[in-house]
């Protein structure tokens, strides 16, 4: 709502579902990382969901090891860049994001932390838990699923929830898309109107 000297003003849910087509949503938009518990009754019931959540969030943090944290996030162009080969060179071809080879893996490792073990229980982990680096997951080719997330999470931030830091995607991007990828009908219409 608007408020002038003379009128209020607004938008009506109904022309701006008209003309944006999102959705008025069952549930919240609402960008968070679940915890540990959350995660284990996911992999339990939703296996897919899960897997995907994952192989995202890995590739979301190869990409900020590659380009660095900006304003606690990936810059937007940075995470298009990453996932979509020659998106700003017009004379080659635009390419999904290749497997790492091992020997690209161990470099960037190197750089990183190879794994991480618990010394104490934390969160669902019990001590001695062994953390592979997230860089194993660049050897497997990107699913079509998580392709599909990370295009979402750009349009997400770029087009629909333009919120503070701007051209930035924060970590907590990532469940709330793979929710709308997997089908949930997430409230994106009310969100977009409250940013405006």
């Amino acid at each position: 709502m608007f408020f002038t000297s003379i009128v209020e003003m607004g938008f009506a849910f109904l022309e701006m579902y008209e003309v944006f087509g999102l959705a008025m949503g069952d549930i919240s938009y609402k960008e968070y990382v679940p915890s540990a518990e959350e995660l284990h009754l996911m992999e339990e019931s939703t296996p897919l969901v899960y897997a995907t959540y994952w192989e995202v969030l890995c590739h979301f943090h190869i990409c900020t090891e590659l380009t660095g944290l900006r304003s606690g996030g990936v810059k937007q162009m940075a995470w298009v860049d990453y996932l979509f080969n020659g998106l700003r060179d017009k004379a080659n071809q635009l390419t999904r994001l290749a497997p790492s080879t091992d020997a690209e893996i161990k470099k960037k490792i190197s750089i990183s932390t190879s794994s991480y073990t618990t010394e104490s229980a934390e969160d669902t982990f019990r001590p001695g838990t062994v953390f592979e680096s997230f860089h194993h997951q660049a050897k497997i080719p990107i699913t079509n699923g998580a392709l599909l997330v990370g295009f979402l999470m750009l349009w997400l931030k770029r087009c629909v929830m333009l919120t503070f830091p701007y051209e930035v995607i924060v970590t907590g991007v990532v469940y709330p898309t793979i929710l709308l990828a997997f089908g949930r009908s997430i409230a994106l219409l009310p969100m977009m109107v409250g940013c405006i």
